[in-house]
């Protein structure tokens, strides 16, 4: 790291003054005062732009330098032909003359001479150019009758570059900035500084070439773990250091990258001695296309608030009967129905034929006809025709959804990628919600992404300072924070953050609750008969339950660590 004294950071303007007095109401209506014209002579250039390999800075035609004095905005200078050139209006004697340039940036809102106080730039989006923020108060007060004032214009940001893994001409993003900066043109503090309050945003960094990306960025301190996006990879970012004014920093924040996959690149403990991954979204059963029985086609959802309730999207067609034939086993529907996408499934319901009479993900039984007891819980899951005590591990193994549709030659999940997909553990559920110990000591959170409810599982290796969030590790129908947009969600799920939507339930044929209460399948069965264990949240409540094996839950897998 070295700073920039000279090109980027120091630029020694003198500025000449001839002062003009002119009749005001020729001005602009109102009375804004004495007008006095400004040249400041900045050298050749043929447009504003940053070169990050030096840090020198040029300018182009329209670029503007804004002016304060006595606590107001009193006018600006416009670039043209090699110099700054402007009017101000009523400067005081009692203050300095400040000058503001904000990269060719466009304030939040017009100021307004004489009234003005301050005003915010967003640096968010650096696609096209580097915005370089700089602020400095003349040499000496304001004279009147003096023409001749001296400064040095310091940047009030810093300058850093960004190492990608590998050569990409695709847009990067990093999350967890200060991306909105405030002009402040006050008597007690004026100058650039990030705004005060503003949630950490995302900026899009400026492209050097394909493996070299630069940033300009505001003061802050360091982020772990950023958010960092690149269409077609999985990416990384350790550590983005403190920024202070100033700043030259080209030693590189490494990006690291790898083929984007079905999952969420963050590792959480689900026993003393085991660690997994989770699915990037919920599973989806897609349906076989035509009439019979068809290998069925499954997916992952695209994102992890994706749910499909009973709208138009899936899960519409639950209509149909099962029939079962009590010498085989083998089941199959009255019509077409089971053909529709859906994504809530009867527990063990892979379309592996594990001796019970319901295996198929289409099944939504609700007879109570022999030899189906228990509101038919007996009906699905691995049984030999007399016990129902097994997992869906095993010998059974193949009744898990993720396991029989990623196995050997048994490909059946379009986006499922070449992981051992499988679905938890009961007792690995209850370790991820409620055992293991994290960096921060923080698990989960109750939260709504994008409009949809649910629980925000968090990393193992999380940092609070990643995003502000409230009531860690409480689940209640009070909670009314941790409202989280589009925006702020790429930042989160960058982190590693996992999301449990509210996707609600199936009961017999008709879907509930969706967007209010949440309900998972694990792959043990209860501790009760007919049950499986099961995630579940709904008001208050947060806990694992003994659930009955016909009703349709929602499934999220995982695969291990090795």
């Amino acid at each position: 790291m070295k700073k920039l004294n000279i090109l980027l950071i120091s630029l020694l303007f003198i500025f000449g003054f001839t002062q003009c007095k002119k009749n005001v109401d020729t001005i602009s209506p109102g009375n804004l005062g004495e007008a006095v014209h400004i040249t400041l002579n900045v050298g050749d250039g043929d447009k504003h732009i940053v070169y990050p390999g030096t840090g020198a800075v040029v300018y182009t035609d329209a670029d503007v330098i804004y002016v304060g004095n006595n606590g107001k905005y009193i006018g600006y200078l416009e670039y043209e032909d090699g110099a700054f050139h402007g009017t101000i209006y009523d400067p005081s004697d009692a203050d300095y003359l400040h000058f503001y340039f904000v990269g060719g940036l466009t304030p939040s809102d017009t100021p307004e001479v004489g009234t003005t106080t301050d005003f915010t730039v967003d640096i968010a989006d650096q696609s096209s150019r580097l915005p370089v923020l700089s602020y400095a108060h003349s040499t000496q007060k304001y004279v009147d009758g003096t023409t001749t004032y001296g400064c040095t214009l310091l940047n009030k940001c810093g300058l850093v570059k960004f190492k990608p893994a590998k050569a990409t001409s695709e847009s990067v993003t990093v999350g967890g900035m200060k991306t909105t900066a405030t002009i402040d043109f006050s008597l007690a503090s004026p100058g650039i500084r990030p705004t005060t309050g503003e949630n950490p945003g995302i900026v899009t960094l400026f492209a050097e070439d394909d493996a070299t990306k630069w940033a300009i960025l505001l003061p802050q301190d360091a982020v772990k773990k950023p958010a960092v996006s690149i269409a077609g990879y999985f990416s990384k970012i350790t550590n983005v250091p403190t920024v202070t004014n100033n700043m030259y920093y080209t030693t590189g924040v490494d990006i690291a990258m790898s083929v984007e996959g079905p999952y969420i690149d963050a590792e959480y403990t689900a026993g003393s001695d085991k660690k997994i991954k989770f699915s990037r979204g919920n599973l989806q059963y897609l349906g076989t296309g035509t009439s019979g029985m068809e290998t069925p086609r499954w997916r992952i959802a695209d994102h992890q608030y994706d749910v499909m309730g009973n709208g138009s999207n899936g899960n519409v067609t639950i209509s149909g009967y099962d029939k079962y034939n009590t010498g085989t086993g083998y089941n199959t529907v009255a019509d077409d129905d089971y053909k529709a996408a859906r994504d809530l499934f009867g527990w063990g319901t892979s379309g592996w034929n594990n001796g019970n009479y319901f295996y198929q993900p289409y099944n939504t039984s609700n007879s109570t006809s022999s030899p189906y007891t228990s509101s038919v819980g007996y009906g699905y899951g691995p049984t030999d025709g007399s016990t129902y005590t097994y997992s869906l591990t095993g010998t059974y193994a193949n009744a898990d959804w993720g396991v029989y549709n990623r196995k050997s030659g048994q490909d059946k999940m379009e986006n499922g990628g070449d992981f051992a997909w499988r679905t938890p553990t009961g007792s690995e559920w209850s370790y991820v919600f409620f055992i293991r110990n994290t960096q921060s000591g923080h698990r989960y959170v109750r939260a709504t992404v994008c409009n949809i409810l649910g629980i925000l599982l968090l990393p193992d290796d999380w940092d609070d300072d990643t995003y502000p969030l409230t009531d860690y590790n409480t689940y209640s129908a009070e909670i009314t924070g941790n409202n989280i947009d589009a925006s702020d969600w790429a930042i989160l799920e960058g982190a590693g953050c996992v999301f449990l939507p509210a996707a609600g339930y199936r009961g017999g044929k008709s879907i509930n609750s969706t967007g209010k209460d949440g309900y998972y399948w694990s792959s043990e069965y209860g501790l009760e008969l007919p049950m499986a264990q099961a995630v579940r949240f709904y008001l208050s409540v947060f806990n694992m339950f003994p659930c009955i094996r016909n009703v349709g839950n929602a499934v999220r897998l995982i695969y291990d660590v090795e």
